[in-house]
């Protein structure tokens, strides 16, 4: 992991929660119907590479040796479906430790999410972890 990444802030991006596609998926689940609001959890399909931050290839984490640590969200208030957000992603902290099997790397990635006129709907903590 690029421990020189520390701090880095991503280019914003835009994303909008697709209310059809929650739909399809909740049918493909046997659920009939979608929430009034995005569900929390929904939202970190909206930050793919393809849209956003690489992170992988930012911070120079090979796919074999990544492990996904988690999210933690902070929601301000509820997610309209197709409301258009805007995405800034910082690297928030990387830490190393010495493991048992070897170095271990936790990246912390803060996304912050604002709605049109720029105020906070909800801030998402994700992180890493990278193992020797």
């Amino acid at each position: 992991m690029n421990i020189e990444k520390q701090g880095m802030v991503f280019p914003p991006y835009t994303v909008a929660p697709d209310r059809r596609l929650a739909e399809l998926f909740a049918r493909g689940i046997g659920v009939e119907g979608v929430p009034e609001s995005v569900p929390p959890t929904y939202m970190i399909f909206l930050r793919g590479e393809s849209v956003g931050a690489n992170l992988f290839e930012e911070l120079d984490i090979p796919r074999q040796k990544a492990l996904h640590g988690g999210q933690r969200y902070d929601w301000v208030r509820p997610v309209k479906w197709d409301e258009t957000l805007q995405v800034t992603a910082r690297v928030k902290s990387i830490i190393e430790k010495q493991g048992k099997s070897g170095r271990v790397w936790f990246a912390d990635i803060e996304f912050a999410y604002d709605d049109i006129r720029g105020q906070r709907v909800l801030t998402e903590i994700t992180r890493l972890i990278e193992r020797e």
